[in-house]
């Protein structure tokens, strides 16, 4: 067995016991000072060298998909809803680990969104994650926080994502598997804004057959869709929204724009077999 390379987070808070001291840990500048080292990381991911020897940003160890969850989204006859690709994942998985608040949303001081939920940790190697903040559920209560987490309005971004092996201590045996329930003005995975698109494509995944697009007729220019996108893959070109190709399709300006001018549409019936395939090539699950 692969010894721990480097203590997670939450190995952090073992020795506390006091609630007190708990919550003071739980709001420390570590937290803050960690996540702030790991966007570092990032923002040098274009140079090659990183990307050669760096594991964060090696495309065979991360697998991630961003989950729209946009009330408005249109779907093809015979498409479920997307974030239902969750409860398939939590189902086939032999462990479900919860972390009850959200070190980005906490450490930032988020106003928008509820600090209480944290991300919901899948795979064996998820009941490795030890610590007063983390606890083993079962799939009924797994799916319980899967759904706070989409009637706050939160974003799960799901997959293999190499960088929280770091963030929790765990060795990379491919067996941790993390649905992260994201904001745009806070949440870690920002931190793929600043991978060459090439790359970041690659490991970050937008849902086979989602369409979105702009209704130039409607979009008054205010720009608001610009300011919620957190890859910064929208512009104003003339006064009007324009979408990069690479987007990944997270929905977040479609639910932010005041004129409803963004449209997103989910065309493929086997959206869930093809990303499950995809992420299941890197991460084991039972």
């Amino acid at each position: 067995m692969k010894r721990k390379w480097f203590p997670g987070l939450f190995d952090l808070t073992r020795p506390f016991k006091n609630p007190r001291t708990l919550e003071r840990m739980k709001y420390s500048r570590m937290t803050r000072l960690t996540l702030d080292s790991i966007v570092l990381h990032f923002r040098f991911a274009n140079l090659p060298i990183i990307r050669r020897f760096h594991p964060w940003v090696d495309r065979e160890r991360t697998r991630i998909y961003i989950i729209p969850v946009n009330k408005a989204l249109e779907r093809g006859k015979d498409v479920v809803l997307p974030y239902q690709i969750v409860e398939k994942f939590i189902d086939r998985s032999s462990d479900h680990t919860i972390i009850e608040f959200c070190g980005c949303r906490t450490a930032y001081g988020c106003k928008d969104y509820p600090h209480n939920v944290g991300c919901l940790m899948l795979g064996p190697d998820s009941k490795k994650i030890k610590g007063p903040f983390a606890r083993s559920v079962s799939k009924e209560e797994a799916k319980e926080h899967m759904k706070k987490a989409v009637e706050a309005n939160l974003t799960p971004i799901i997959g293999k994502a190499r960088v929280d092996n770091f963030i929790f201590g765990i060795p990379d045996n491919h067996r941790l598997f993390t649905v992260c329930f994201c904001c745009e003005c806070c949440c870690l995975g920002q931190i793929y804004k600043y991978m060459p698109p090439e790359e970041r494509n690659i490991q970050f995944n937008r849902l086979e057959g989602l369409e979105v697009w702009v209704d130039e007729e409607k979009c008054e220019g205010c720009g608001t869709c610009v300011e919620h996108c957190f890859l910064d893959l929208m512009t104003m070109v003339d006064g009007k929204a324009r979408i990069s190709e690479d987007c990944r399709g997270c929905g977040r300006c479609a639910r932010a724009c005041p004129e409803d001018a963004i449209q997103l549409r989910l065309n493929n019936p086997d959206f869930i077999a093809q990303a499950m395939k995809h992420i299941e090539s890197k991460v084991e699950l039972a």
